[in-house]
């Protein structure tokens, strides 16, 4: 009887490696840990700079509210300027990073990008605007404890999907058609 071919006997395996699967353009699926230690320094990362930048509004008050007016008395203005501000950054760490060079610093760091799940091909605008859109337009939202609690529910329903879906693709990946694969 002949040895198993290279790569177990999955026939999505890559060549040399155990059992993985292939996405569209035949390049590897990284693995769900991967994906997620990306995700959380890229986090850890935006949460640095965010608070710079949060630190820098809220304390630039001439007002006695307290931390620059960022107290009890703080005005809707403000709290909404800090969102979008927010939500600008992470549009570029996420969106603008995607789009131009194929993922954020941490998944390029880690060797993966993301492509586009049906061929393979490097993201467009849409992809990149959608991916990010998901879990990063609801900063936007008035209502910060809805749009955590679903920004919530997106996050726990991706790590299920990056377990148990062939392709590894969470909720924002299915949306925008993507996939993440490795370099």
């Amino acid at each position: 009887m002949p040895p198993p071919p290279p790569g177990g006997n999955d026939p999505g395996s890559a060549p040399g490696t155990t059992g993985g699967t292939l996405a569209p353009g035949g390049a590897s699926i990284p693995p769900a840990w991967k994906r997620i230690v990306a995700r959380f320094l890229d986090g850890l990362i935006l949460s640095i700079v965010f608070g710079s930048i949060f630190a820098a509004i809220v304390l630039s008050g001439d007002d006695d509210g307290g931390l620059g007016g960022f107290g009890a008395d703080a005005s809707f203005g403000k709290v909404y300027l800090i969102s979008l501000m927010g939500a600008a950054v992470g549009f570029v760490w996420d969106a603008v990073c995607t789009k131009q060079f194929g993922g954020t610093p941490m998944k390029l760091a880690f060797g993966m990008k993301v492509v586009q799940a049906g061929t393979g091909a490097p993201v467009e605008w849409s992809h990149a605007i959608i991916r990010w859109a998901i879990p990063g337009a609801l900063a936007l939202l008035p209502l910060a404890n809805f749009g955590g609690l679903i920004n919530l529910v997106i996050v726990v329903v991706s790590l299920v999907f990056l377990f148990t879906k062939p392709l590894r693709q969470a909720v924002w990946d299915l949306a925008a058609k993507t996939v993440v694969v490795d370099r």
